[in-house]
């Protein structure tokens, strides 16, 4: 089968970004990424359990990657590659689950997106959890409707048991099939998922050990700091996740502005839903905990997962563009999502100072305030970008070029017939 053009550029730029992603910014230690990397070096060199805090569900599936760096005396080098690793060999489960369901240039799109178009940059350079639970839980919901119900119900709850919180996304996940289907029996993902929680608890640390990561919290001018635990008040927290500068899911994840429910065929709206769910259930687990914005991170790091409904969102618009208005936004959620992505990846450890000054007391407008945003930070402070970097941005550039023409050209031929029909003659002065 012969491919078209626009297919062997999509796909050569799905590939390039995946590159870049891989070598184009340092891979990295540090926060719980390095607490979960040493807990799974004690578990495959020592046969240890580590009593770390953190769940080993994840890291475990490291192992491949650590036999090949103990094989080639390379196994630090080798183990930081684990995350990105993951999220390309998810881009291609992803392809062959959909492809025969989804249109092919739409799909290309989506998966350009998130490779191109989302905030996945800092994920996948560090040990994080959060992009197992990305992996795991939206291919395996893609599994689901797919058709491969017992791999992909079994990928989703090992993914949601890797991050307890989520628990409450697979949750409202499970409570849509059984409203869906009218059967009880899709209750059990989530039962499952818990079991298994408690289950991998109790044989790394036990029930009575001290849940906290020993890290001092900072108490500064803002009224609910200096706590731990479910302190922050819901509401505010709520709020915060939503709409704050800093780390608002508004601004990081835009694609989920756009209104597309009724371009999407049934399975794309099954999953789409599905997707959407599991991402509030995250929102509402962690809308009351004291550290909702996810530490020092480029970022809502905690809700990685959106990328996926918000790229599909943003794909849907460009391959099926609507009216003036509605184009228009999403030209401009298309240039927000290529610069979230381009920043993250290029400017991923340019903050803004002010963010650490006295140990955090003035992070709060890192959170909070325009100025200080991680996406808006660069243009109050330009940076001296390498040559390196310049190439970078010369990547995401050419993918919005891409990606924005064709809708572009579709506007001019709206203006142009809208233009057509006024009639100057009934116009004075």
């Amino acid at each position: 089968m012969r491919l078209k053009p626009a297919a062997v550029v999509e796909t050569a730029l799905i590939v390039i970004g995946v590159v870049l992603l891989a070598f184009g910014q340092e891979q990295q230690l540090g926060g719980d990424g390095l607490a979960r990397w040493e807990a799974v070096r004690l578990l495959f060199e020592h046969g240890q359990v580590s009593d770390t805090i953190y769940s080993l569900i994840g890291p475990v599936f490291s192992l491949p990657l650590w036999a090949i760096g103990t094989l080639v005396g390379a196994l630090d080098p080798v183990l930081r590659y684990y995350n990105v690793t993951l999220f390309a060999l998810s881009l291609v489960v992803l392809y062959f689950l959909m492809r025969r369901w989804v249109e092919g240039e739409l799909l290309r799109r989506f998966l350009l997106l998130v490779v191109a178009g989302s905030m996945i940059a800092p994920h996948v350079r560090n040990f994080y959890g959060e992009v197992f639970t990305l992996v795991a839980v939206g291919a395996g919901l893609v599994a689901v409707v797919a058709g491969f119900k017992k791999s992909g119900w079994a990928a989703v709850i090992l993914g949601a048991a890797n991050t307890p919180a989520s628990l409450v996304g697979l949750g409202l996940v499970s409570a849509a099939e059984s409203l869906r289907f009218k059967r009880l029996r899709y209750v059990l993902p989530v039962i499952i998922g818990g079991v298994i929680v408690i289950a991998e608890i109790g044989l790394r640390r036990g029930f009575d050990a001290d849940y906290t990561n020993n890290v001092k919290i900072a108490k500064t001018v803002m009224p609910y700091s200096g706590l731990d635990g479910f302190s922050y008040p819901f509401f505010f927290g709520l709020l915060a996740i939503l709409f704050s500068f800093g780390k608002g899911l508004v601004y990081y994840l835009p694609g989920l502005l756009l209104p597309v429910w009724r371009s999407l065929t049934e399975r794309l709206k099954r999953l789409y839903l599905l997707w959407i769910l599991f991402l509030a259930g995250l929102v509402l687990a962690y809308a009351g905990w004291w550290s909702w914005y996810g530490g020092d991170y480029w970022g809502p790091r905690f809700f990685v997962f959106g990328i996926l409904p918000a790229s599909l969102a943003l794909a849907v618009a460009l391959t099926f563009p609507r009216g003036l208005l509605f184009n228009f936004a999403t030209l401009a959620v298309l240039a927000l999502a290529v610069w979230i992505g381009a920043d993250s990846l290029v400017l991923g450890s340019y903050f803004p100072p002010e963010c650490f000054i006295g140990y955090y007391q003035y992070a709060y407008v890192c959170h909070f305030t325009l100025e200080f945003s991680q996406i808006w930070y660069p243009f109050v402070r330009p940076p001296a970008p390498t040559g390196g970097q310049i190439m970078e941005f010369g990547y995401y550039t050419l993918v919005f070029v891409w990606l924005a023409v064709p809708l572009m050209v579709h506007i001019i031929e709206q203006l142009a017939s809208a233009l057509a029909r006024v009639d100057l003659k009934q116009w004075r002065f």
